[in-house]
């Protein structure tokens, strides 16, 4: 499994919100729903949790947000609280869902869940408009209108399926390195000596002629329209990316109908504060469904853990949080020992 952290000390854009570089997706069950008014409460509550299905289940098929809204339930029953934020000058409605509820609902409906381990797609973006040099989008104060179409559509979708979307930012000897080779059409060795990802994106948008444009790369679409360019380009992004996300999701799906028992081992408990934070910890993972503890002797905890979905998953959600490590593994005797790290 691949560390998502930076080799080198290169600064790299995370495009949503404050969440530091890394594959765990710590606000899991908090969304930001954009909100004009108070009066706006009512939609943008069922707006989000519309969204937290869709980060859940990894699919934005609106199938499963009717199956458990057709189950009795209804949305509001999911919710801790909200209330209003305002980020960068703009008003969200942040809502924070529960966790048990959600997991134990679409568990109960058989409708695959995706843990806190997420992937990192990493987008090459290339713009030539003819006006100016070529360049590589990066996230900068200033922004023309085509800038603006790929964050805005890489922010938003970041935020609402759960996943980390990066572009990244080149110092001046890579810009020199891009400008001189051929990088979009192989670039995978010049972005992998700096950066590890999931999943490389090259994309290349050229304007030919007046009202002419071209995607190149893993888009390929020619657009030529008289009026309304800037949002055919921002349909087209739109939609590769809906695509790309929810083929990159679907890979991850926990099957909750699959379950098996795990021995678990957790060392370096010194406390009982170690002890409330492990447990805790394990709790959270979502492929755990429930623990059981075996015995405590010498800083060290026995657990037993009812496991749903397969070794693969939860090993993936193991090694990409920041609270556990992996020291020891036997397949044969379902055993696996971590260090709980402070």
């Amino acid at each position: 499994m691949n560390n998502k952290f930076l080799k080198y000390l290169v600064v790299v854009v995370i495009i949503f919100s404050n969440h530091s570089f890394g594959k765990e997706f710590n606000d899991l069950f908090t969304i930001y729903e954009p909100i004009q008014e108070s009066s706006q409460i009512e939609k943008s509550i069922n707006s989000a949790f519309n969204n937290m299905v869709y980060r859940l289940s990894g699919s934005s098929s609106p199938s499963n947000v009717w199956k458990i809204i057709n189950s009795g339930v209804k949305r509001k029953d999911f919710i801790i609280s909200y209330s209003i934020k305002k980020i960068d000058e703009k008003s969200y409605l942040q809502v924070i869902f529960n966790q048990d509820m959600f997991i134990n609902k679409l568990d109960a409906l058989s409708i695959p869940i995706i843990n806190y381990s997420r992937p990192v797609l990493l987008f090459l973006i290339e713009i030539d408009s003819g006006s100016k040099e070529p360049y590589y989008l990066s996230f900068k104060k200033e922004l023309d209108d085509i800038d603006k179409i790929f964050i805005d559509s890489l922010r938003e979708n970041a935020s609402n399926r759960g996943l980390f979307l990066e572009l990244p930012v080149f110092d001046l000897q890579d810009a020199k390195k891009l400008a001189s080779s051929s990088i979009l059409s192989d670039p995978t060795n010049e972005i992998s000596s700096k950066y590890d990802f999931d999943k490389l994106i090259k994309i290349k948008l050229t304007k030919s002629g007046v009202n002419d444009w071209f995607f190149s790369g893993d888009i390929e679409s020619n657009l030529s329209y008289p009026q309304n360019t800037i949002q055919k380009i921002s349909d087209i992004f739109d939609e590769f990316l809906l695509k790309i996300i929810d083929e990159t999701l679907e890979e991850l799906d926990i099957n909750s109908q699959k379950k098996f028992i795990l021995n678990i081992s957790v060392n370096n408990i010194k406390t009982h504060e170690d002890y409330i934070d492990a447990r805790d910890r394990l709790n959270k993972i979502i492929g755990i469904s429930s623990v059981d503890i075996m015995s405590f002797q010498n800083n060290n905890i026995a657990y037993k853990a009812s496991i749903q979905g397969n070794l693969i998953s939860l090993m993936r959600e193991l090694e990409d949080n920041s609270y556990f490590k992996i020291i020891d593994y036997n397949k044969g005797k379902n055993f696996i020992a971590l260090e709980h790290l402070k």
